[in-house]
């Protein structure tokens, strides 16, 4: 999500470091992440002692889901390609979700319902394991709730013809590999992930930022 860079004064708010995060620099990422369970284990002890930090600055409401699952025995995570038509941050890539409605129990059911309208995948089939710091938008006005889930069951995603152009089966390991390679703190232009041909950034980088480095010192912590 966001708005990419423009010349002039606009443009240049973009070249700001991204407000550091509240975990200290994580230990290097292992080279191969273990299976989606574990690491939701991990996470779930990790998240159960930090409070998820509110935004900043208001906004509309949203959440995503960042979704676990095995493939092959190893964490995988999802995420999605917009289709060019619908309103908002078209052709993006994005986590499964969208904007809290008026029959959402709260923000997590908010992202449970999003991520079954996108991909297919029935809320009671998934474990949420904690909540991520919220993530404004810088352009669109959104404040974005990350929460983590697991997947009980293999992953067979039924994308919504009119929300998703692409689904995306992102190796957990390869995820906190690019994050390693970031600077440790860097700009909302240089915050980027190159993921299956796909070129991540916005808002879903900073979600990523921020599950990354969660990611990676619950795994220092499991081992």
């Amino acid at each position: 999500c966001g708005r990419r860079p423009r010349g002039g004064a606009a443009g240049r708010a973009y070249d700001r470091p991204v407000p550091a995060e509240r975990l200290p620099c994580p230990p290097p990422p292992p080279d191969r992440a273990p299976a989606a369970a574990p690491l939701a284990d991990a996470l779930a002890r990790l998240l159960a002692g930090r409070a998820a930090a509110p935004s900043p600055v208001p906004g509309r409401r949203a959440a995503v889901l960042i979704v676990l699952y095995d493939r092959a025995g190893e964490a995988h995570l999802l995420l999605t390609k917009r289709t060019d038509t619908v309103p908002s941050h078209p052709g993006q890539v994005s986590l499964p979700g969208g904007v809290a409605e008026a029959g959402d129990a709260g923000l997590r059911d908010t992202a449970l319902r999003e991520t079954h309208e996108e991909v297919g995948i029935p809320p009671e089939a998934l474990r949420v394991v904690g909540e991520l710091d919220e993530v404004p938008t810088i352009a669109s006005g959104f404040v974005i709730r990350p929460f983590v889930a697991l997947l009980g069951a293999p992953l067979v995603p039924i994308p919504s013809d009119a929300e998703v152009a692409r689904v995306l089966e992102v190796p957990v390991a390869a995820l906190l590999r690019a994050d390693a390679g970031l600077p440790e703190r860097p700009t909302i232009t240089t915050l980027r992930y190159p993921l299956l041909g796909e070129d991540v950034w916005g808002a879903t980088a900073r979600i990523l930022r921020i599950f990354s480095r969660v990611a990676r010192c619950a795994l220092a912590g499991a081992r």
